[in-house]
């Protein structure tokens, strides 16, 4: 495998129970980076010490401290977007964005930059996650296509040909859309795992079905493509009325009028995409 750079990078607030896992991943990894950025994001625990005290130990590690009070903007994204602008990537090959509550073994990086050396046309690369459900964990099954946000690899050539990360709602989505419609592909990999430590479903409340319907009119889906996923999750938590929070909330963006994240060429080839998946057509949405 060539000799290859990576920058990484973590937003992070509040998460002295599980970013020590997260360090322990990093320093045990057969390719460290050349820089991982963590962001400490006005934590009020101790996040900011047990960042500290991991930079005295391994130089590549650069913390950065924002004021708890200061104005955040939605979406999450513009934080990071701020401490690895377009600029800043060039200077790597590829670019690794992680939560703080993620774990995994020593060639995690490794293996995805396998990937990236088989596939030129690679985007982005992403690991299947696990969360603990009881007392043993879970596979959390997704699309091929799809790479959860919790933990994203970007070549060099992708990260700048889609503007980086957005900071709205459903950047996760934008992001592979962009990637896929720009020539690239993006990946999941079943035998790259990370262990999610704080599961999404914990936050799978009526809340955050709404959320995720706003998020899917935010970025384009199509009507008909959100009426089969909201009949797919009828039976999610909370039960029964999963799917019609969904929909509600993919409904409350077109009542609001609210304003698209995707512009029209890029809602144009994801719907196009979803209603071949939903028609068995050859589609990259699968």
């Amino acid at each position: 495998m060539t000799n290859r750079s990576y920058v990484v990078i973590t937003p992070a607030r509040d998460e002295e129970k599980f970013l020590p896992r997260l360090i322990d991943s990093m320093a045990q990894q057969t390719r460290l980076p050349a820089r991982w950025i963590v962001i400490d994001d006005g934590s009020s625990d101790a996040t900011a010490s047990i960042l500290d005290d991991a930079a005295r130990k391994h130089s590549w590690i650069d913390p950065q401290h924002l004021a708890r009070n200061r104005p955040r903007a939605a979406g999450g994204e513009s934080v990071i977007m701020q401490f690895i602008p377009l600029s800043a990537a060039e200077k790597y090959d590829y670019v690794l964005r992680l939560d703080a509550d993620l774990s995994f073994d020593a060639d995690f990086v490794e293996l995805m930059l396998k990937e990236f050396d088989r596939d030129a046309k690679l985007g982005i690369a992403g690991p299947t996650l696990w969360e603990p459900f009881g007392s043993s964990w879970h596979e959390i099954a997704m699309p091929a296509f799809h790479t959860r946000g919790a933990a994203k690899m970007y070549s060099r050539d992708c990260f700048k040909a889609i503007g980086g990360l957005d900071a709205e709602l459903g950047w996760d989505t934008l992001d592979e859309a962009r990637a896929m419609m720009l020539g690239f592909r993006t990946r999941s990999f079943r035998h790259i795992k990370a262990m999610h430590h704080r599961p999404q479903g914990a936050a799978s409340g009526w809340k955050a079905r709404i959320a995720a319907g706003e998020s899917a009119y935010k970025v384009g889906y199509s009507p008909l493509f959100m009426l089969a996923r909201a009949a797919r999750q009828t039976f999610s938590t909370p039960f029964p009325v999963a799917g019609a929070l969904l929909f509600g909330g993919y409904l409350k963006g077109y009542l609001q009028r609210g304003r698209r994240s995707a512009g029209p060429e890029l809602i144009k080839f994801i719907r196009q995409q979803q209603v071949r998946r939903l028609l068995m057509m050859e589609s990259l949405w699968r």
